[in-house]
């Protein structure tokens, strides 16, 4: 599984919870705004996730295309992408499908 697969089904995981959770009303005034914040944590990952894949695929295509124009750019580029991506998952380093190689800086 890739990150941004993993990174993808654990916000929608995080969503649904949060979404059962509003519908519980037992649920204290404290606990509902939490879980309010939560589902716009969960849209603020995915647009992020988004704007960073979408610059991957771009240095990527680049660099298989040599239009890259600097040797050192796109690589440099696709690794910080790939740290952002990692730094993202690491709420979700206990969780079975977490790759450990996600944890290197």
């Amino acid at each position: 599984m890739d990150i941004v697969d993993f990174l993808s089904e654990r916000i929608t995981e995080d969503e649904a919870a949060a979404r059962t959770l509003l519908t519980d009303r037992t649920v204290s005034v404290a606990a509902e705004w939490y879980e309010r914040r939560l589902l716009l944590e969960c849209e603020a990952k995915r647009r992020l996730i988004g704007i960073v894949e979408s610059a991957r695929q771009a240095a990527l295509a680049a660099m298989v295309s040599g239009a890259s124009g600097d040797g050192h750019l796109v690589p440099a580029s696709i690794d910080w992408m790939s740290q952002s991506l990692n730094a993202l998952a690491l709420p979700y380093f206990e969780h079975p499908d977490f790759n450990q190689d996600w944890l290197r800086r």
